[in-house]
């Protein structure tokens, strides 16, 4: 037993308890959770892309209903489906019936992959350069969350393209990235809607500018006086 009233002594000691106690759970909370199962609610933060990157492939394995993804950027998309996302998806599409639905900004190299059925088991949306945002994020079976801020989208690497990663379960954290995905996912639904009434207009003008000079050609001939 060491008894001291040193000041500086006396203050670490102060400051290592109230650590303790502002991360530690209420007894009555702790007994409730153990008698309802219930898992307690956290906000992790996560530094080291690797850890980032193998809790994302964990949690895609353990979703059973839904997975909604939101990628940044387009490179960021190719970075994490060609790391392993792709097969790690599918096994969870095919095996459980997860419904999997992704929004990311467009491009060709992607439109081109899943025009080519290799992403088959998921349903795509593309992003208007206008809707698109600074973070990745993914929610899982709309009990989990994990965000992801792009540190340097230049690069190749997932792992040295990925900046901070927060893991969650808290269900307001939880729903409003699940309210952000809805309504960004209705909202690409209208800009494909108008995009292709758009292409449908420009066909259709293009028709009539066609039948115009096919008409005129034919009025110029007749107009033109007969040789011979």
């Amino acid at each position: 037993m060491i008894y001291s009233n040193v000041r500086e002594l006396v203050e670490q000691q102060q400051y290592i308890f109230d650590t303790l106690w502002n991360k530690s759970i209420p007894v009555d909370e702790k007994i409730k959770e153990i008698e309802e199962g219930i898992q307690p609610h956290f906000i992790e933060t996560i530094r080291d892309p690797h850890e980032l990157n193998r809790l994302a492939l964990d949690l895609g394995k353990s979703a059973r209903k839904e997975i909604l993804i939101l990628y940044s950027t387009a490179r960021a998309f190719l970075r994490h489906w060609n790391l392993g996302y792709q097969e790690n998806s599918k096994e969870v599409a095919s095996k459980y019936g997860v419904k999997i639905r992704v929004l990311t900004p467009s491009h060709d190299s992607i439109k081109q992959q899943v025009q080519g059925h290799q992403y088959d088991h998921a349903d795509f949306r593309y992003i208007p350069e206008e809707l698109q945002t600074q973070i990745s994020f993914a929610v899982f079976d709309r009990k989990s969350s994990l965000v992801v801020e792009i540190k340097d989208d230049t690069k190749d690497s997932t792992f040295e393209a990925m900046g901070l990663g927060t893991y969650s379960n808290s269900a307001s954290t939880v729903s409003s990235y699940v309210s952000i995905f809805e309504t960004i996912w209705r909202q690409s639904e209208l800009y494909e809607n108008s995009q292709n009434q758009l292409r449908s207009a420009e066909d259709e003008l293009s028709n009539m500018k066609e039948y115009l000079n096919e008409v005129m050609n034919e009025v110029a001939k007749l107009r033109s006086p007969a040789k011979g």
